[in-house]
């Protein structure tokens, strides 16, 4: 495995997990009958925070091949 390869794998964990935990939270509570949009709403702001850092890091690591 490459250096980048290894790094693409751990942004994509480090992008999705944390995603999938929110919504995971998000059923969870709207399961129970409590407000639930708010974790649905961080996991959209998650995926595109994270997810923007992650295709610069993965553009700047192209770029110096």
């Amino acid at each position: 495995m490459t250096r980048q390869t290894a790094i693409g794998r751990a942004l994509m964990v480090a992008v999705f997990a944390p995603s999938g935990g929110l919504s995971g939270q998000g059923v969870a509570e709207f399961s129970q009958g409590r407000e639930w949009w708010p974790w649905l709403v961080a996991a959209l702001v998650w995926l595109i925070i994270s997810g923007s850092i992650s295709m610069a890091v993965s553009n700047h690591l192209d770029e110096h091949r």
